[in-house]
């Protein structure tokens, strides 16, 4: 009898970390492919047991026969009683799995909605995180019908917090959508499904919801949400549409609001607290460039943190000079500018973040769509302090998360996160939603 088993793959991704739903069908939890398998498909062979009712005449039988049949009966035990308890547990293994590989130490994991790199009051580096718990058991439906936000330490392997998003779940069916963003007071903001914003306080570290302020003090939302958007251009806005077709842009760091924020953001506008400060971002160009400009800024008020830069090249390709469009000028609210290392020549600059006179960015040493990036230190003067390479071919404007001490935090694709020292050493490769926890 072959009582080989073969582990049960995803026909979309190849992943074998898959579960098993109900009448052969399956889930992968790698990239959350349905997909059907026949028993007959597959190379598992179920063992059987059959017994013979046959009666047969008594025989004398020899020491050397007994031995052989005592033999014969411990392998039977061993195949009957001790192979099963190897092989097989509940459904899982009844049709392949590896429970090594499927079942995580703490019985769940994170279906994501949103995540976002984020330093903490301590300035270190954690990572945001909410969505609906998976449950490393099928039979295990105890909150299928909640949500959870989470706060990870990457550093520690653990989860410093989680606990339930409130939402009133009678009126509220479960979202499929999500999304959640830090904005410039530091803080973390979710959209839950499309309808619903909730804030983060890094001080704090509890979570609230802000529909209830927003409706009561705008207006034109009186009506209730429809609709919640991250504004366009990183302002650290939303775009709100109410129930009566309305649209606004709120601000909620600084509470305000405008009904069309290209008007407002296109002519020169004065802020409480306003004062100079330093920028970065890189040219709308191949080969790309940074950019080092002075913008007057008030925290929470109208400003564009990705502005369009164009770049004018000679004959030669070579660079002559770069400008902000009149637009840009007065959105990004531009004193001045200067271009830096403008003799290196790199492709899809990507700044990730800048904050205590350092820079991280990502560049391509060649123009090359599969090129991989390279992830860059630099100072505000733009002085190269380390380079590493990137085991990735796409990147996030103003994605990541830097401290001078700790070093950098982003994510270069879906869940996937990098963690490097401010050395330049990569400390730790994640998938936010593969780290368990506990929920019972």
């Amino acid at each position: 009898m072959n009582n080989n088993k073969t582990v049960v793959q995803c026909p979309e991704c190849g992943s074998k970390k898959v579960k098993y739903l109900d009448d052969n069908m399956f889930q992968c939890t790698n990239c959350d492919t349905t997909f059907y398998v026949e028993t007959n498909q597959t190379t598992v062979k179920h063992k059987h047991t059959y017994n013979n009712n046959q009666q047969t005449p008594v025989t004398p039988i020899k020491t050397s026969k007994i031995l052989l049949i005592v033999g014969l009966l411990i392998a039977a035990f061993s195949f009957i009683f001790i192979i099963p308890l190897l092989f097989s547990s509940k459904n899982d293994n009844d049709y392949g799995f590896d429970a090594k590989e499927n079942t995580k130490a703490g019985g769940y994991t994170f279906n994501v909605m949103g995540s976002v790199p984020f330093i903490d009051a301590s300035k270190s580096l954690k990572v945001f995180v909410f969505g609906k718990p998976n449950a490393s058991s099928y039979e295990n439906k105890k909150y299928d019908n909640t949500v959870f936000w989470a706060v990870y330490d990457p550093l520690k392997n653990t989860y410093d917090q989680i606990n339930q998003l409130k939402v009133d779940y009678a009126s509220n069916s479960i979202a499929f959508g999500g999304s959640c963003f830090r904005f410039d007071d530091g803080n973390v903001y979710l959209i839950y499904g499309e309808s619903i914003l909730f804030k983060y306080d890094v001080t704090t570290k509890n979570v609230q919801s802000l529909n209830e302020e927003i409706i009561a003090n705008v207006k034109e939302l009186k009506s209730g949400i429809k609709k919640i958007e991250r504004s366009s251009h990183k302002f650290s806005a939303f775009d709100i549409v109410s129930n009566t077709n309305k649209e606004v842009a709120y601000f909620p760091i600084s509470k305000i609001t405008n009904t069309n924020n290209f008007d407002v953001t296109r002519q020169k506008q004065s802020y409480p607290n306003d004062k100079p400060a330093t920028f970065f971002f890189q040219t709308d160009s191949e080969p790309s460039f940074l950019v080092k400009y002075n913008a007057t800024y008030s925290m929470g008020y109208p400003f564009c943190f990705d502005p369009n830069i164009g770049v004018a090249f000679d004959d030669d390709e070579n660079f002559v000079s770069a400008s902000f469009s009149s637009y840009w000028v007065t959105a990004s609210r531009l004193i001045d500018m200067k271009v830096l290392n403008t003799e290196n020549k790199v492709y899809d600059m990507t700044v990730l973040d800048f904050r205590d006179d350092i820079v991280a960015l990502g560049v391509k040493t060649n123009n090359g769509e599969n090129d991989k990036f390279h992830l860059q230190w630099l100072d505000y003067n733009g002085n190269l302090l380390w380079s590493a390479p990137l085991d990735a071919t796409g990147l996030y404007d103003l994605s990541g998360a830097i401290s001078k001490e700790k070093g950098v935090l982003f994510s270069p694709c879906c869940e996937d996160y990098l963690y490097y020292n401010n050395k330049g050493k990569l400390v730790k490769s994640f998938k936010i939603d593969e780290i368990p926890f506990n929920l019972d």
